[in-house]
């Protein structure tokens, strides 16, 4: 991704995603609706209305620009926890971090990760709950609760 064109790294996302329902919180610049593959239902919210959110049921995409910079910080934290556990499958965040307060820290820690960024602090992160997290070795019939082996081995 070249480090000055976000708008070419959010079309390029948005044509992977191929969203069906879309919801703007806040303004992203960078965004074009036009360039959303396939016609979704796009629904668009200020920033002060990010509560809403819960009337509009489970989203393919949400995207967050000039949100989290407007909100206190319990407020940003709650909303993005609240998209990231029950209203999003995958969220994208515009932020522009010396002026919000918040770090890359911050949002690794939420699950998010950097999907672009630049030199002058303007980073975008996303979360898609369907490659959060991968599913570890151990954890398949092979290598324990085999039904095979119940008559063999007594636990």
């Amino acid at each position: 991704m070249h480090p000055r064109l976000p708008g070419s790294a959010v079309t390029r996302l948005l044509a992977e995603l191929k969203p069906k329902t879309v919801t703007i919180i806040g303004s992203l610049p960078e965004l074009e609706l036009a360039d959303i593959a396939g016609e979704p239902a796009v629904t668009e919210l200020t920033a002060a209305e990010h509560k809403h959110i819960a009337r509009l049921g489970l989203q393919d995409l949400v995207a967050l620009g000039n949100t989290l910079e407007t909100l206190p910080r319990r407020d940003g934290l709650a909303l993005l926890a609240g998209l990231r556990d029950l209203y999003a499958r995958r969220i994208l965040v515009r932020l522009l971090l010396d002026r919000s307060g918040w770090t890359q820290a911050d949002m690794i820690a939420l699950g998010f990760c950097r999907v672009w960024h630049d030199d002058h602090n303007l980073a975008y992160y996303g979360f898609d709950v369907g490659t959060y997290k991968t599913t570890p070795d151990w954890l398949n019939p092979r290598n324990w609760a085999n039904p095979e082996l119940f008559d063999r081995y007594r636990w």
